[in-house]
Parts: structure tokens; C-alpha cells; sequence
């Protein structure tokens, strides 16, 4: 019988983790510090879209503005890249004409951001 318990309790610790996994890159990309790139690696803050959108709300992440976006009524798509280090998300929104590229700090040429 010990070894049925322990076996369930092992199956659910992974069940659990699997789930915990599945939920960690919504929650984890928002605490993380994300940038918009610039054609020649600089960075900016991700604010400069107000520009171009001008009731944009404090997003501050892809996910975020991918919602906000989506929430507004304009066809959004949103691809991860693969990059060396750090992370990066390609957003387009053709409506808008913008075609975006969210990256953390290590993608930013010298982790300078204007």
C-alpha cells in the first residue's frame, strides 16, 4: 500500500509541476523588464508606442500589449524568437503599421535603453 501512496503523491508533484510550468511564462514575462528594438539594436522604453497609440494603458510587456490590442479590436499576431540571450517577441498589429520587436535588456546594445 506505501508504495501506491508514494507513486500518487510522486504523480501529482509532477502534475502540479507540469501545470506550474505551463503557468510560469505569463507570470514570469511580467515581472520581467522588456524593451522595444530599434532598427540598429538600440533600445526604448516600451511607453514610446503612446505615439502610435495614444490610449495605450502602463503596459509595459508583448503579452500585455498583445491583450490590450486584441481588446481594442485589431488583428495582433505574436511570435517568440529565438535569440542568443535574453528573450524577444515579434508583434505585429498591420492596422496600426506597427510591427514590433520586444526584447529584454540583454538583447540591447550595451543594455543602453533611450
Amino acid at each position: 500500500m506505501r508504495v501506491k501512496d508514494d507513486a500518487l503523491r510522486t504523480s501529482a508533484a509532477l502534475a502540479g509541476l507540469a501545470y506550474l510550468s505551463l503557468m510560469s511564462p505569463v507570470t514570469t514575462q511580467a515581472a520581467e523588464r522588456w524593451f522595444l528594438m530599434s532598427r540598429h539594436g538600440d533600445c526604448a522604453e516600451v511607453g514610446v508606442l503612446k505615439r502610435k497609440v495614444p490610449d495605450l494603458d502602463e503596459v509595459s510587456d508583448p503579452d500585455a500589449f498583445v491583450s490590450f490590442m486584441r481588446q481594442k479590436g485589431y488583428e495582433v499576431t505574436s511570435t517568440q524568437v529565438a535569440v542568443p540571450r535574453g528573450k524577444a517577441q515579434e508583434v505585429k498589429v498591420p492596422q496600426k503599421e506597427l510591427f514590433l520587436i520586444f526584447v529584454t535588456p540583454e538583447m540591447c546594445n550595451s543594455h543602453e535603453t533611450r
